[in-house]
């Protein structure tokens, strides 16, 4: 549910928020397997003036590994004509690297390289980047999510390892438009994609019908053979709800129930009408 808070990915599109915002969501990922991918993040931002600061925390575990992240976020917007905004930001990382080796099925019990428990490694450092372009319509920004590679190297011993590698330099395209129907409903349309040295083209098609900026409702085609359902509520003027399911209509889907992710967003002291509203979902 990128599209509903865009800061988690991108740190430019804090620069579209005029009021204190903080997001939650947790996902879980191919429900019916082992050691299947699980994320928690939480982000907060503050506008102030042009600038914007944020924070996010990101917990992300996939089988025998833990990623924790802590992102320090700054963003700074300039105006263009009319209602549209310039924005760029950028963010530095600390990444937590651990790895439960005792989880690990090995046919040797006394390997000495998986006898050590866990694994962990502190404090290996990380960067994004990001520029953002909205109006009252329309947004499109570009993103790199990490600019360095982490990884944990057994290499002379257990430790971290940070590099910088072109070819494993992930960068994301976003882009979306609201479409008025009439005074009460709207129509919402988006994509991301996504492309990494070595790896296919990845892409999603984004549609979701918003009645009175109150409840929405929407479907989303994921290249990698997946199709998704998304419900939002605003539950009260500053706390929004939303949840989605995932079903993989490949291979994966004939041993997965799916996927699940709920968010959560809160807006301290929304305006009743933002001056440049961006069509979120």
């Amino acid at each position: 549910m990128y599209m509903m808070h865009q800061p988690f990915f991108n740190p430019a599109s804090m620069a579209s928020y005029n009021n204190l915002t903080a997001a939650a969501l947790y996902k879980t990922q191919w429900v019916g397997y082992d050691g299947a991918p699980a994320i928690g993040a939480l982000n907060i931002l503050k506008p102030l003036g042009n600038s914007s600061i944020g924070l996010t925390i990101t917990n992300d575990q996939i089988g025998i590994d833990n990623n924790t992240e802590i992102a320090g976020a700054y963003a700074y917007k300039l105006q263009l004509r009319g209602y549209s905004r310039l924005a760029f930001g950028v963010s530095a990382t600390v990444n937590l690297l651990q790895s439960d080796l005792g989880d690990v099925d090995i046919l040797d019990v006394n390997d000495p390289a998986y006898s050590g428990g866990k694994t962990s490694i502190i404090a290996q450092p990380n960067f994004k980047f990001g520029t953002y372009y909205f109006n009252n319509k329309f947004y499109a920004g570009i993103a790199i999510p990490n600019i360095l590679e982490n990884r944990i190297s057994f290499q002379n011993g257990k430790g971290g390892v940070t590099n910088f590698d072109f070819n494993t330099m992930h960068y994301y395209f976003h882009t979306g438009y609201r479409f008025r129907l009439n005074e009460k409903s709207d129509i919402n349309a988006s994509t991301l994609i996504k492309q990494v040295s070595g790896a296919s083209l990845q892409y999603d098609i984004n549609l979701q019908y918003e009645y009175m900026r109150t409840f929405g409702i929407g479907i989303s085609y994921r290249s990698s053979n997946e199709l998704l359902g998304i419900a939002s509520y605003q539950l009260l003027p500053d706390l929004k709800l939303a949840y989605a399911y995932e079903y993989n209509m490949g291979e994966i889907g004939t041993y997965s129930t799916g996927s699940h992710e709920i968010m959560l967003i809160y807006r301290f002291n929304p305006p009743k009408e933002s001056v440049v509203s961006i069509p979120r979902f």
